[in-house]
């Protein structure tokens, strides 16, 4: 299986997603962090890092309709 790598929109490291301490969900899309510190700093601006080329879109789930996000 593929491993998907994202970059946190904070400090710009590249992260493996099950290895990221925190995913943030902002406006529909989401964002994986590598520490707390990022975390804190995307929490007080989050317009700041909240860019497209760092999120995925998180899939609306239907009530009674389950999926798990991979």
């Amino acid at each position: 299986m593929k491993q998907r790598i994202h970059k946190d929109p904070v400090c710009g490291k590249k992260i493996n997603r099950q290895k990221a301490q925190i995913l943030i969900k902002y406006k529909g899309y989401g964002y994986f962090l590598c520490c707390p510190l990022c975390q804190t700093e995307f929490e007080q601006n989050p317009d700041k890092y909240a860019k497209l080329e760092y999120a995925f879109k998180i899939p609306l789930i239907k009530k009674g309709k389950g999926r798990r996000i991979r």
